[in-house]
């Protein structure tokens, strides 16, 4: 790939050569070091690629070899430009088109929030809507740890919570109390801690300094492998510490308590067949409908559906477009069957356990029993699982370097 960018931008030729004697040529070439590529046999010619530069070291080679050179086609930047050189306009036009996506590069212009049930994306974005933090932020105005420290103090059952920029988005991810933390990789020494209270089962240490065994009660916080190597002298005495990345595979045990509550006397929503759908253009913040249709529907939903225009996975543009749809709908009183919301209660159930699953959790006893009283039904217990149970920490410069004393005290005479 970046053979072929640098051959675009130097600019290539493709040439025809005729004669007796190729194989000959094209060994030269290769003694030569004079690079040539896609050779291909065109009956009586073969045709090949080669660099302008290589064009002029072999034009000794075409006159020993007697072969008859003939340049078929130019290629790359510098004959783009030779020919549209005349052409002022497009240039210009392609120099603003830069300048301005760089400057759009400096800005956010999507926020993603992943991860959570109890909050919705809509929720969080409201509440960073709140502190300014929006579509159309410059970059250098984003602090992604303050981010995340006001997320983890508004709310308190959102227990691990990471920002990132990627290109023009601002990514956030968030992880609720009664769902472990996903596991992210380190780029800088660090150690591995524990992110619950948990009981250590297996512990099988490839770099680092192990600090807990089988068996051992850990808190929160605890530092499970230490990224910090001692290197010792041949008295038992500390040369230096070396900082690395822990790696380790450890196993914990510990629990997760569930519980659900679900009324069997419930609204009911019932949608008719009237709807109506409008569309619309968002042009940086300013939405413009091409189509607002009207309705007069006492009740309703109202189902946005939004993309934004983007160059690359990262880089997105302050651009969207979407569709309205507004659904009527009446409102009835209902009750579920103790059968019914038992299963209901049960699906819920399932779907807490596969996203268990999906974060590498064991379920080793589900103590969850499911019951109907007062008219509700309630799942409740506790969890037994096995799982990491850790995340990286990075190492403070201070943890590892070692203070230096002076080997000599006093004048020097």
């Amino acid at each position: 790939m970046l053979k072929r960018l640098k051959h675009w931008l130097f600019g290539y030729l493709t040439v025809h050569i005729s004669g007796t004697s190729p194989e000959r040529f094209i060994n030269l070439c290769s003694n030569r070091r004079i690079y040539i590529w896609n050779i291909v046999r065109d009956n009586e010619l073969y045709k090949f690629n080669l660099s302008v530069s290589s064009y002029k070291k072999i034009k000794p080679i075409f006159r020993k070899t007697r072969l008859v050179p003939k340049i078929n086609k130019k290629h790359g930047l510098p004959f783009f430009l030779n020919r549209n050189r005349r052409r002022k306009g497009f240039f210009i036009g392609i120099l603003l088109c830069c300048v301005l996506v760089y400057i759009m590069s400096l800005y956010i212009w999507d926020i993603n929030i992943y991860g959570g049930s109890k909050y919705t994306p809509e929720a969080i974005i409201k509440f960073l809507n709140e502190s300014n933090i929006k579509a159309g932020i410059r970059k250098k105005k984003i602090d992604c740890k303050k981010i995340e420290e006001d997320i983890r103090l508004a709310y308190d059952d959102i227990g691990w919570v990471s920002a990132e920029i990627n290109g023009t988005r601002l990514i956030i991810r968030i992880t609720e109390t009664n769902m472990p933390a996903p596991i992210v990789e380190a780029t800088a020494p660090s150690h591995m801690v524990a992110t619950k209270d948990a009981v250590v089962k297996e512990i099988v240490t490839r770099t680092g300094t192990p600090m807990v065994k089988p068996g051992d009660v850990i808190r929160k916080g605890d530092i499970l492998v230490s990224g910090i190597v001692e290197v010792m002298d041949d008295f038992g005495g500390v040369l230096h510490k070396k900082p690395v990345i822990a790696s380790a595979d450890i196993v914990c045990s510990s629990f997760y308590d569930y519980r659900d509550v679900i009324p069997l006397t419930h609204t009911k929503r019932i949608y008719t067949d009237h709807k109506k759908t409008g569309f619309y253009i968002t042009l940086f913040e300013r939405k413009l409908f091409l189509y607002n249709p009207r309705y007069s529907y006492s009740m309703y939903d109202i189902i946005v559906n939004e993309n934004t225009i983007h160059i690359t996975d990262s880089f997105y543009l302050p651009i969207q477009y979407g569709t309205v749809t507004v659904r009527e709908y009446f409102e009835q009183r209902d009750k579920y069957g103790e059968e019914e919301v038992i299963n209901i209660a049960k699906s819920r159930l399932k779907r807490y356990f596969d996203r268990l699953h999906e974060n590498e959790v064991y379920i080793t006893r589900n103590n969850v029993t499911i019951d109907i009283k007062n008219n509700t039904c309630i799942a409740d217990g506790r969890i037994l699982v096995e799982e990491p149970a850790w995340e990286y920490r990075i190492i403070d410069e201070s943890e590892w370097r070692l203070n230096q004393t002076d080997e000599y005290n006093g004048d020097n005479n």
